[in-house]
């Protein structure tokens, strides 16, 4: 399942919204970062060049109008002023996405979806910040292309809508905000007293919490919100924080009607005290906490322990798409201070009815086979694992697609025979079919002369002291890796099969392990410590080298670092157009692809990894992989 979104401080605003009017009697100051000045949304158009949408002007006007509508009077700042306030709305720019894909100039419609995110704080006249958030909007429509153009027209329109939906999440949280409301009726009783004083209120610094730097939403793997130091806390007493994530099965960032989610906590203890009694709450739309059962028990923690649970439900019956709400709590003991509840709004439908499939896209089409293999010594192996007997884990939706696929380049594209290739899929990717394949199967196909191709499309567990790489099969689950099948075990298979060389392509969600502190957690290891050398047999080509979730191009229906494999192997590799991809081409070339789509169409930096590098003369990346046609 895909994340759909993180708290605290990060809520997701369906494209479903009415404008409230809350007129609170304020006065106050709205400062815009430079990064609202500056925004822009990166695409590219039908000739494949890069193309910036600007959006400050319509962002700067939806924001005017509708803290107009929040506060009795709203000051944009434009140079120094004496004018008396009451508060300042401080607004910079987060998340920035356009995940758009144009095959070729046509007169088609394609669609396009725009991802928007702001962070926004209130502050008193003090300088004391009494609410902030980081929102987010997800809107989708479509674009036009025609055959005389590289123009796209469309796209306007779609950020037009994303603008006004994250801005409404905008004044919703202001107008409601529990304590901007106190100050509002404090101040109306106060406004004579204030006005006779006759001196201007010195305006607060910017606030500290903001960032120009574009947000991106949670891994699929782990919240990216910081927990909130704990205050002092007098003797006796202890104090808790949590971060959440909310996933979805089908990674639409919708919950559908007889859809599974899952909602995740990591639960820390910051006092100095033990915490008992610690559980977790759920409760809000009928249609999704009807199925879950709450609270759910997280036992005793010590101080700084930090404990992770998951809470599972089905979404029930929803008549109509509509926005809902999701209230995230913590139980304790009475000595505990607990910390404040958290929000998520999710846009909630019934179920859909055209079910959703895996498309045939460019990479799909599989040539011809050839009449005579190109590569008769080689041998492969593609194991795709996606879906797990354990219902807690995470599922990757394109893992057992990636791996069919590739199993067909392997024959048809790479020209292995098609008795050398072994499929392993999702079920039939039990820790057993992992060492059979590997371990029993693959040295009886290996001669001297012989390349093993190996690839793993799935999840990993990275050890959070040593940084070593699990992959897990089918019975593996996250709470142990005694089902796992660690990198330095199929790195030692292939050490231990008679084959000459071979080319491992890993394409893994990365994970810490159970009971870790991500901000600790150890860099992922990608070479055993007692390779022995085999670093000069074996070269390894790493979608997503650092923890976080691999990322899906969905424009391609598959992986983002499998999409450009399989498109690098078609041809696309051929760096020096001699007709012939070679390994070290098909590295570079896909590090670069995966680098700048996932930057400029994702919006979020997915850092591919190449072993050898390109900087040493090693004869792995002189391997021919495939002749372009």
């Amino acid at each position: 399942m895909g994340a759909l979104l993180v708290s605290t401080g990060c809520q997701y605003f369906s494209p479903r919204h009415v404008s409230t009017h809350y007129n609170l009697p304020l006065t106050v100051l709205l400062r815009l970062d430079p990064s609202i000045g500056a925004a822009a949304l990166d695409y590219r158009d039908a000739c494949a060049q890069p193309v910036a949408l600007p959006i400050h002007e319509p962002l700067a006007a939806e924001l005017k109008k509708r803290m107009d509508q929040v506060f009795e009077r709203v000051v944009v700042q434009t140079g120094p002023s004496n004018e008396r306030i009451d508060g300042v709305v401080d607004v910079a720019l987060g998340l920035r996405r356009v995940d758009l894909f144009v095959a070729r100039k046509a007169n088609k419609s394609y669609p396009a979806t725009v991802a928007l995110g702001l962070d926004v704080v209130y502050t008193d006249p003090q300088g004391t910040a009494l609410h902030s958030k980081k929102l987010q909007s997800v809107t989708t429509g479509e674009v036009e292309a025609r055959a005389e153009s590289c123009d796209l027209t469309g796209l306007d329109m779609v950020a037009k809508d994303v603008i006004a939906t994250v801005v409404e999440g905008v004044a919703q949280q202001l107008g409601t905000a529990t304590k901007i409301r106190e100050q509002a009726q404090t101040n109306k009783t106060q406004r004579g007293a204030m006005a006779q004083a006759g001196a201007p209120t010195p305006l607060p610094p910017p606030a500290a919490r903001l960032s120009n730097t574009p947000e991106i939403p949670a891994p699929a793997t782990a919240a990216t919100d910081q927990p909130t130091p704990a205050a002092a806390l007098p003797t006796g007493t202890t104090q808790l924080s949590f971060r959440t994530i909310l996933r979805d099965q089908n990674q639409n960032h919708i919950l559908e009607q007889g859809e599974r989610f899952s909602v995740e906590f990591e639960v820390k203890n910051e006092g100095t005290t033990p915490a008992d009694a610690v559980g977790v709450d759920l409760s809000g739309h009928p249609a999704m906490v009807a199925s879950v059962k709450t609270p759910v028990s997280v036992g005793s923690l010590q101080p700084g322990e930090i404990r992770r649970v998951t809470v599972e439900g089905t979404v029930g019956k929803v008549s109509e798409a509509e926005q809902a709400e999701l209230i995230c709590a913590l139980q304790a003991a009475a000595n505990v201070t607990l910390p404040s509840s958290k929000k998520f709004f999710v846009a909630v439908r019934p179920e859909a009815t055209d079910a959703t499939e895996v498309m045939s896209v460019d990479v799909d089409q599989l040539p011809g086979k050839k009449a005579k293999p190109a590569l008769p010594h080689a041998v492969a192996i593609a194991i795709g694992v996606g879906a797990f007997r354990d219902p807690a884990m995470p599922a990757m939706k394109l893992a057992a697609h990636d791996a069919e696929v590739m199993s067909g380049y392997f024959t048809t594209v790479m020209g292995i025979p098609p008795q050398k290739v072994k499929l392993v899929l999702d079920g039939k990717g039990l820790k057993d079919d992992w060492i059979e394949v590997l371990e029993q199967w693959l040295p009886k196909q290996a001669g001297a002369q012989t390349t093993a191709y190996v690839y793993v499309s799935g999840r990993a567990l990275v050890d959070h002291e040593t940084g070593a790489v699990s992959l897990l099969p089918f019975d593996a689950t996250l709470s142990g890796s005694t089902r796992a099948f660690s990198l330095a075990r199929l790195q030692r298979a292939l050490a231990n099969a008679p084959v000459k060389q071979a080319v491992v392509m890993l394409d893994l969600s990365l994970e810490p392990s159970s009971g870790a502190d991500p901000a600790r957690v150890a860099a992922p290891r990608w070479m055993a410590q007692d390779s022995n050398g085999e670093a000069e047999r074996v070269m390894l080509m790493v979608g997503n080298s650092t923890l976080q979730e691999a990322q899906a191009y969905q424009p391609g229906q598959h992986g983002l670092f499998t999409y450009f494999l399989l498109k690098g192997l078609r041809g696309a590799a051929d760096l020096d157009k001699n007709g012939s991809v070679l390994a070290g081409e098909l590295c570079a070339y896909v590090k670069k692809q995966v680098t700048s789509v996932g930057r400029s169409a994702l919006g979020n930096s997915q850092q591919p990894l190449c072993l050898p590098e390109s900087n040493g003369a090693s004869p792995l990346r002189q391997l021919p992989l495939s002749k372009v046609p």
